[in-house]
């Protein structure tokens, strides 16, 4: 059991440091570095005690209070997938149980340092109080997470994100059967107290093991899917054009026409209607959310079926805006403000707003204003000829 412990520990602290120097900072890997911190400190103090407390008692049958923070941490991550602007903040009562189990743990743990010796009776009273929260907590959060995904199911999470969340979930409860099965077994074999007691811890301890591994699975096929996002993004245009002949371009069109001709309507027509383009924040995350599209389906529908990058898409409808904002502004004989109508079609800087539309029109947003209003002085020109 102690070999167990020590490694799931150390794979802790691998896990945290690919988290904190590998992935991206966000609320939701934030999360992740919390749960992955609370094993690696929970497994180290087992450690100790395993091997520097004397007393049995102490050793193989005092409830540790970290435990408690498993579930309610899986249950914010799982809710910082699915919310827009979800705040962890307002969840704080979730931690409540572990505050209570922390203070408990501390005061029973400084009543035997002072008395020098355990008592039997309190420590009794503790693990029997921390184990009903312990069970309650992680039984409820977990449950209330595989609840929250099954309803979405694949519309807004990404398979990745699916997979860790239940596993995870999955993992917590298998620890709280083995509370159902320890105490089975105790009350059949109360003999073996000992015997049922390391079992059992032990299933648990591997179990956080595993936990561990599955966080650094993700991390790492998280940074596996953005370097194959970017080598798209950046060699399709070379890609294309390289081996292709006319009959296997005609077959894939016909492919991504069935594959994703309903699904591209619907998204089409959502950036359209509800002018997603127009959030300057808006990114391939956001826009899956707000569609309820899968992020890595909207990046194969626009490499693929549309053959333009993400911000290329975006951007086309922004300049579109944009220009029928000059358009009613010529005709009413309004002033314009170039930057001022740019910020309202979604852009966040000028230097971005000019670079797009030189690239997208082929020309300055200035040249582009004079050709419109010559146009303009021409009709009128042959109205009044």
């Amino acid at each position: 059991m102690q070999y167990i412990v020590i490694l799931g520990a150390f794979q802790a602290l691998v896990a945290l440091w690919l988290l904190q120097f590998k992935e991206q900072k966000s609320p939701s890997s934030y999360l992740f570095i919390c749960l992955l911190s609370a094993i690696a400190v929970h497994l180290t103090i087992k450690f100790v005690i395993f091997n520097f407390i004397p007393d049995e008692s102490i050793r193989h049958q005092m409830n540790t209070f970290i435990g408690a923070s498993y579930g309610p941490l899986i249950y914010l991550y799982t809710l910082s997938k699915t919310k827009k602007e979800f705040s962890i903040a307002g969840k704080w009562y979730t931690f409540i149980p572990l505050f209570i189990l922390m203070i408990g743990y501390l005061t029973v743990s400084s009543v035997f340092f002072v008395l020098n010796r355990v008592d039997q009776k309190l420590l009794d009273l503790y693990n029997d109080f921390s184990l009903v929260v312990l069970f309650t907590v992680n039984l409820y959060y977990p449950l209330r997470s595989l609840f929250i995904i099954s309803k979405a199911q694949f519309k807004i999470f990404e398979k990745v994100e699916y997979d860790i969340i239940t596993r995870i979930s999955y993992c917590i409860l298998l620890m709280e059967l083995g509370v159902i099965a320890s105490k089975a077994l105790l009350y059949l074999y109360p003999e073996e107290n000992y015997l049922i007691n390391v079992s059992i811890r032990t299933v648990a301890y591997f179990l956080l093991l595993v936990i561990c591994l599955l966080i650094v699975r993700k991390s790492l096929n998280t940074e596996n899917i953005k370097i194959t996002e970017n080598e798209t993004d950046g060699n399709f245009k070379i890609s294309v054009n390289q081996n292709f002949n006319e009959k296997e371009l005609a077959l894939n069109t016909i492919d991504y026409e069935v594959k994703f001709s309903e699904l591209w309507q619907k998204m089409d027509q959502s950036v359209k209607q509800k002018q997603l383009f127009r959030d300057c924040e808006l990114n391939l995350d956001q826009l899956a959310l707000k569609t309820e599209i899968n992020k890595y389906q909207i990046s194969e529908m626009l490499n693929g079926y549309k053959h333009k990058p993400f911000y290329r898409y975006i951007n086309e409808y922004r300049i579109e805006y944009f220009k029928n904002m000059v358009e009613k502004a010529i005709e009413k004989n309004e002033n314009i403000n170039f930057l001022s109508f740019a910020y309202e079609a979604g852009f966040k800087s000028k230097s971005s707003f000019n670079r797009y539309f030189k690239e997208i029109i082929g020309k300055t947003p200035s040249e582009y204003y004079k050709s419109l209003v010559n146009e303009h002085k021409q009709e009128r020109l042959e109205i009044s000829a």
